[in-house]
C-alpha cells in the first residue's frame, strides 16, 4: 500500500507539476489562530502547538479506523493518497531552481533576490542576508535554500510516510506550516522550530548520505554531520550538499587550515579536480576557477539532478524492500 500510494502520488506530481489542487491551509491557519486565543492556552507556546498537530491527526485516526472496518484494508489506498499529496511540499523547487538560474543567467539580481526571499518566507536561515549586487554571495545562498526546501518538499515528507504512513506524513507537513504560520522570533516560532528540528533530524541525515551515495561520497562531511547534534538542518543540509557537489565545506576548510602550505596547495587542487569532473558529469558545465561566480553558479545548476538521482534511489530501495517483505 505505501509503495503503490507513493508511485501513484509521484505520477500525479509529475502530470500535474504540483499537488496544489488539494493544498488549502486555510484551515489550519484557523485552527491555530483560534488555540492561541483560547485562555489559558496563551500562557505558553507548548499547548497550542500540541493541540494544533494532535486534533487533525485524531481526526486522520477516525477516519482511517471508519474505512478499515467498513470498506476493508484495500480502500485505505482513497485515503493514503489524498493525505499524500496535501503533506507534499507548497511549490515545486525544480521550477524554483530553474526560474531562479534563469534570472541569474540574464543578470536580473534583483528579481533573484525576490525570489529567494519568498522560498526563505517562514524560515529563518542560518547566515541569511547577502549582498543583491555580489553574485556569488547569491549563489552560495541559493544553494543552502534549494538544499532545505527541496528537502523539505519532498524527502522529509517521503521519509515519514514510508515510517508512519499518512500520519507522519501529515504530522511532518503540519509541523512546518505551524512554524511558517508563527511570527518570526516568538515563543510560537521558536518552539516550533525546536519540534521540527527534532522531527527533522534522522531524515536530515538520511538526505546527507543519499547525497554522498549518488554524489561525491569522499568528500561529503558524513562523519560530522551524522553526529551533529547542534547545527541547524539548513546548515547541515547545505554541509553534505556541497560535499557530495565535491565543493569547500566548513569541515573541509578547517581540516585544509591545519595544513602545511604546500599540502593546503595540494588539497585544494585535488578538491578542484574534483568537482570539476562532478559538475562536468551532472551539467556538462565547465569551471576554471573557485573564486568566480561562475563556480558558484555552476554548483547550484549541478545540484539540481542530486534531486532527482535521490529520488530515484529510493524509489528504487522501497520497491526492493517492498518485494522483500
Amino acid at each position: 500500500m505505501i509503495f503503490l500510494s507513493l508511485v501513484v502520488v509521484l505520477a500525479i506530481v509529475y502530470w500535474l507539476g504540483s499537488a496544489s489542487v488539494l493544498q488549502y491551509d486555510g484551515w489550519f491557519k484557523w485552527l491555530i489562530n483560534r488555540l492561541q486565543k483560547i485562555p489559558g492556552l496563551s500562557a505558553s507556546a507548548i499547548p497550542p502547538l500540541l493541540l494544533a498537530l494532535l486534533i487533525p491527526l485524531v481526526v486522520l485516526v477516525f477516519i482511517f479506523l471508519l474505512i478499515d472496518q467498513l470498506a476493508g484494508k484495500q480502500w485505505l489506498f482513497f485515503l493514503y493518497v489524498p493525505v499524500l499529496l496535501y503533506s507534499l511540499g507548497r511549490g515545486n523547487i525544480l521550477a524554483d531552481a530553474q526560474e531562479y538560474i534563469a534570472l541569474a543567467t540574464r543578470g536580473d539580481n534583483v528579481a533573484a533576490v525576490q525570489l529567494l526571499d519568498r522560498l526563505r518566507a517562514g524560515h529563518s536561515f542560518d547566515a541569511a542576508d547577502v549582498d543583491s549586487a555580489d553574485w556569488r554571495s547569491l549563489h552560495t545562498e541559493a544553494l543552502k535554500v534549494f538544499a532545505y526546501r527541496g528537502f523539505e518538499r519532498t524527502f522529509a515528507v517521503l521519509f515519514w510516510f514510508f515510517i508512519a504512513g499518512p500520519f507522519g506524513a501529515l504530522l511532518y507537513r503540519l509541523s512546518v506550516l505551524y512554524r511558517d504560520f508563527s511570527p518570526a522570533g516568538s515563543d510560537a516560532y521558536a518552539t516550533a522550530s525546536k519540534w521540527l528540528w527534532l522531527l527533522e533530524l534522522p531524515s536530515v541525515r538520511l538526505m546527507g548520505i543519499t547525497w554522498a551515495l549518488v554524489g561525491n561520497f569522499e568528500t561529503c562531511p558524513l562523519r560530522k554531520n551524522l553526529l551533529d547534534t547542534q547545527s541547524s538542518s539548513d546548515y547541515v543540509l547545505n554541509e553534505c550538499l556541497r560535499g557530495a557537489l565535491g565543493a569547500p565545506t566548513d569541515c573541509s576548510q578547517a581540516a585544509m587550515a591545519q595544513m602545511e602550505p604546500v599540502a593546503k596547495a595540494e588539497a585544494e587542487e585535488e578538491m578542484e579536480e574534483e568537482t570539476q569532473d562532478i559538475i562536468e558529469d551532472l551539467t556538462g558545465d565547465v569551471i576554471t576557477t573557485h573564486t568566480e561566480p561562475a563556480y558558484s553558479f555552476a554548483l547550484v545548476k549541478s545540484s539540481l539532478p542530486l534531486y532527482s538521482r535521490s529520488l530515484l534511489f529510493w524509489i528504487c530501495a522501497i520497491a526492493f524492500a517492498t518485494l522483500i517483505v
